[in-house]
């Protein structure tokens, strides 16, 4: 079994019907779904930053950083489809910017996490 960090699907990767279900999940989320545990984070920072009374400080310590650096590459995704980027870049795009967030959070392997993302630059917008 392996759970995938971009879309949080957890599969058997010898069955071919879960490999199947992965792939589709993987084709909607190249076409502009958000996972839900992407949906929840921005709902639950959109409320807190809503209710300007300490909305923020009530979030403290409720969500995984893993969660905040697959927020960022998908919003790199979102803008890149609106540049242009090809849906089949998908998987190689959120690899590569998922290796780029843990090294900006790192500061470890920066370098080449950037070079890394390079390809997609023009779509950067």
């Amino acid at each position: 079994m392996a759970t995938c960090r971009i879309c949080g699907l957890t599969y058997d990767q010898s069955s071919a019907s879960d490999r199947g279900l992965h792939k589709a999940e993987h084709n909607k989320l190249a076409k502009g779904v958000l996972p839900l545990r992407i949906r929840e984070f921005l709902k639950s920072f959109g409320w807190a930053v809503a209710h300007a009374d300490g909305g923020l400080e009530r979030l403290q310590g409720r969500h995984d950083p893993e969660v905040g650096k697959l927020a960022v590459a998908f919003s790199w995704w979102s803008r890149a489809r609106g540049q242009g980027v090809p849906e089949k870049d998908f998987d190689r795009y959120m690899t590569a910017h998922l290796a780029f967030a843990d090294a900006m959070v790192t500061g470890e392997n920066l370098a080449a996490a950037g070079q890394a993302i390079k390809e997609w630059e023009r779509f950067a917008g």
